[in-house]
């Protein structure tokens, strides 16, 4: 990763810098009032926003949206509702179309938690009734809670130009138009001041690489300051892309204080953790780093930082290898109480280069209860493309870190987003129950929990002493995509969360295609709902075709409606399939049908022949002159025949049984009783399809040469070996997805 880093010095706990804990928060008196100054839903890329809100109340919650254009055009306005104890994603696209910059402002009636979710890459999400192409990447994403008032001013330890391209986002939902001033302190001491005006209800992008680049370094990082001059109460969030949008995070601004806590952290194989440190005072401070593992204390580390300067700690460094290959959260304190500001970054590496990460300002205090209103685990329809192999699988942890001196036990209760079609109604999910060791973090990971795979929720905790909690949610092949962000904490009097009740058994539908051959390899998908994971987990999936069970690398949950399965080799008949998923079996009576492909299925009645080739020859034509030279054109009639008339008994004759012979213009339809063997059998029809064959024009013909072949004693056989080394005939399929030459599967 391009990043100048400097190192904290690793050294034992100092006891002037002696964790003290805060108390419980309790400062959320409201949560009626969310506000975000990022948003995009811009088609160039493109970007796709969600807004997610939990409700843990056992009442309805009535929300309105109030979108913020960069344009300065007047806001949008949107109502909605959230269910009693519930969560609700709203797609921005579809409520506002396409708009390059938006802030929002959501209000409720009732105490809610707002998420905002974004992503980008190909196409669109693949939301059908809003017109939108299935989407053909999703490289990465990012997420922030919103916060609940404005500020004056707000402060970020993490900016970086050059490698990075680093955005400040302001938006001003205020009545009056505000005085702002963005500024960028760097790690070498400057300080670079952009000034501007933000209209009443519009926001603003600040591109910290221009100005900062004009310093004339190739790479510079840097804090950012976001100050409103004339008072007016804004909101600001800084997002950070890299590698051509290869990855990208986002976090909304915070107000400096003496200590911060972070549940989440990891350093392993693939994945890199820094904590950015940010001293805004005007003179040196010292800041105790602690990393805690599930056993406590692992690494402390003591970083000095100049005035008016950032500095960094990576997890990496080779002085901290109690650090390697760990998962931990944090707490950073500074020495004397002195106010700074801390955020912790996780990247992913991908190869030489940098994937997706992740980013989250320090959260203040410990809490009782914390609130999420993000939560995905498995595959969703909306993510997916039928043509792409990776399904985007979503897989969601919630880290707790106890940084008291006691075990605490925690209450994790789960509430699914309403689904209709699935019968999941208000009140649904599931709960967990978990206790945390002194000084250690645990993880809530909903891949164990049948109730919550390949579904969305919001997530609500109870914990019986104060705990900071944190969310990390990884998508895609490899973790291609990643986003989290820190919880909200939730007033102590919030009522007891109600127990969820359990959702629907899942039930099949349908499997298409419903037949295959003996051998087995066939792709099928099999419908339903409430299906979960194919993981090692609770809920495994599981799939047999009667008695024969399908390996578990050939089996792939795609959602909780469909699974893609390789069929097994089987006896020729029909049979049952058996899905076993979320602890229940599941049945289709008879509904796959293993038929071998070499025996005559029921004789059709076919119609004008001649009209076929002719067909195959008006858009073939240079292929149907050089017939004499390769056989081309008559594997196309062949193809075509079968694609007509969905039969398999269309084949090729060879006569005189020269597989060979280049003077070949005959195929075949087999002619024997239904459920014998086709495969080089001579119970045949046989039609020459080229006039003229070998000759200065040849010309598409059908001629029925069954008797005078037979007469000539010149009768070949049925095959279709030649084509079934070619991938355009063996991987060719009708629209149903069964293969059109299943005797070359």
């Amino acid at each position: 990763m391009v990043r100048q880093m400097r190192r904290g010095v690793a050294a034992g706990v100092l006891t002037a810098l002696a964790m003290v804990v805060p108390q419980s928060a309790d400062a959320q008196t409201g949560l009626k009032r969310w506000l975000f100054a990022e948003g995009s839903t811009a088609p160039g890329l493109p970007f796709e926003e969600e807004i997610l809100i939990g409700n843990p109340n056992a009442a309805p919650a009535n929300v309105t949206f109030r979108f913020l254009r960069e344009d300065g055009s007047p806001p949008i306005t949107v109502q909605g509702t959230v269910a009693q104890n519930s969560r609700q994603g709203f797609n921005v696209q579809g409520m506002v179309g396409d708009l390059s910059g938006v802030a929002l402002e959501v209000t409720s009636d009732i105490d809610v938690v707002v998420e905002r979710s974004m992503y980008w890459g190909g196409g669109r999400f693949n939301f059908p009734q809003l017109g939108s192409r299935p989407i053909t990447d999703l490289r990465a994403g990012h997420s922030s809670p919103g916060v609940n008032d404005t500020r004056t001013s707000w402060s970020f330890a993490e900016g970086s130009a050059g490698f990075f391209q680093t955005y400040v986002l302001v938006s001003n939902p205020s009545a009056a138009a505000a005085a702002v001033r963005v500024t960028y302190l760097t790690s070498l001491g400057e300080a670079v001041v952009e000034t501007r005006t933000i209209a009443a209800g519009a926001r603003q992008t600040f591109f910290a690489n221009g100005p900062l680049q004009a310093l004339g370094r190739p790479q510079v990082d840097f804090a950012i300051e976001v100050t409103s001059d004339n008072g007016v109460g804004i909101v600001a969030e800084r997002a950070m892309y890299w590698n051509n949008f290869q990855g990208g995070h986002a976090s909304v601004g915070v107000a400096p204080q003496a200590s911060w806590l972070f549940a989440e952290g990891v350093q392993a194989s693939i994945l890199d953790t820094y904590v950015l440190l940010f001293n805004p005072n005007a003179e040196a401070i010292t800041v105790e780093v602690n990393f805690y593992g599930p056993n406590g204390l692992l690494q402390p580390v003591i970083v000095p930082i100049d005035p008016r300067r950032r500095a960094q700690v990576y997890a990496g460094n080779p002085d901290y290898p109690a650090l390697q290959n760990q998962a931990f959260s944090i707490s950073a304190v500074s020495a004397g109480n002195k106010p700074f500001v801390a955020e912790r970054a996780v990247y992913k590496r991908n190869g030489g280069s940098l994937g997706d990460g992740t980013v989250a300002a320090g959260l203040a205090a410990p809490a009782r209860k914390w609130g999420f209103a993000e939560g995905q685990e498995g595959g969703f329809q909306q993510f997916q493309n039928p043509a792409d192999a990776d399904r985007r699988l979503f897989t969601t942890y919630y880290q707790v870190l106890n940084n008291t001196d006691a075990a605490i036990t925690v209450r994790g209760v789960f509430y699914l987003e309403p689904n209709a079609a699935e019968g999941i109604g208000p009140g649904t999910g599931a709960e967990v129950v978990r206790v945390v060791n002194p000084r250690s973090r645990e993880t809530f990971a909903p891949s164990l929990v049948a109730a919550l795979q390949n579904r969305k929720f919001a997530a609500f905790f109870e914990a019986s002493g104060p705990v900071v909690m944190e969310r990390a949610t990884y998508w895609g092949q490899g973790i291609k995509g990643a986003h989290g962000s820190g919880g909200t904490p939730l007033p102590d009097a919030l009522p007891a969360l109600a127990a969820p009740a359990a959702p629907p058994a899942a039930a099949l539908t349908s499997i298409s295609p419903n037949r295959g051959v003996p051998s087995g390899g066939t792709l099928v998908t099999i419908t339903g709902t409430g299906i979960g994971l194919s993981t090692s987990g609770a809920g495994d999936t599981t799939v047999a075709f009667g008695v024969t069970p399908v390996p578990p690398q050939n089996i792939i949950v795609n959602n909780a409606n469909s699974i893609s399965v390789v069929t097994p080799a089987s006896g020729r008949g029909f049979a049952s399939v058996l899905v076993n998923t979320r602890g229940t079996q599941l049945d289709l009576p008879g509904a796959f049908e293993f038929l071998d492909p070499f025996v005559a299925g029921p004789a059709i009645s076919y119609g004008d022949l001649f009209g076929v080739v002719a067909s195959v020859a008006a858009v073939r034509r240079g292929e149907l002159i050089s017939s004499c030279h390769n056989h081309t054109f008559m594997f196309e009639v062949v193809a075509e025949l079968r694609r007509r008339f969905r039969s398999n008994r269309w084949g090729l004759n060879w006569k005189r049984g020269v597989v060979n012979d280049l003077s070949e213009d005959i195929v075949n339809y087999y002619a024997g009783p239904e459920g014998t063997q086709m495969r080089n059998s001579t119970q045949v029809r046989i039609y020459d399809i080229i006039g003229g064959h070998c000759g200065p024009n040849p010309g598409p013909f059908w001629v029925d040469q069954t008797g005078p072949t037979r007469a000539a004693g010149t009768v070949g056989r049925w095959t279709t070996d030649p084509m079934c080394r070619i991938p355009r005939y063996r991987d060719a399929r009708y629209d149903t997805g069964e293969f059109m030459f299943p005797e070359c599967r």
